[in-house]
């Protein structure tokens, strides 16, 4: 997902160029890129920080890690 939007944000960068960026009053009050580029900067957040400890992952899987150990040892047998 994170890689569309960055594609989205350049798309429109080559496409309008920066339009003035940042201080420029552009048409409609709304730069082309800036919804993308806002979606790319949430999903690097998360990919980075993880869901966190109130997440209902970590809450009823027990983790993101435990949850693909627990496949691993399904698969390899082990206990």
């Amino acid at each position: 997902m994170m890689a569309t939007m960055l594609a989205a944000v350049t798309f429109h960068l080559l496409n309008t160029g920066g339009e003035g960026f940042p201080l420029a009053v552009v048409s409609q009050h709304s730069y082309n890129f800036e919804l993308a580029a806002m979606y790319v900067l949430v999903l690097a957040f998360f990919g980075v920080n993880g869901a966190g400890k109130y997440s209902v992952d970590e809450q009823v899987l027990g983790g993101e890690l435990n949850l693909y150990q627990a496949g691993i040892d399904k698969v390899f047998g082990e206990e």
